[in-house]
């Protein structure tokens, strides 16, 4: 049982039907959107560099 990821990235609805366990936000706005503004500090969600509003 599964259902679709949805969220809003700059005003768009994004609808994502197959993410992996381990597929993070980070790894897919730099990735697939090539949204490169966002960076991966610590790698462990300490420091908040990767905090997405």
């Amino acid at each position: 049982m599964g259902s679709d990821l949805r969220f809003l990235l700059n005003g768009t609805e994004i609808s994502l039907s197959a993410a992996g366990s381990r597929d993070t936000l980070l790894d897919y706005l730099r990735l697939s959107r090539r949204l490169t503004g966002t960076k991966e500090g610590c790698a462990e969600g300490d420091c908040g560099a990767c905090t997405v509003l």
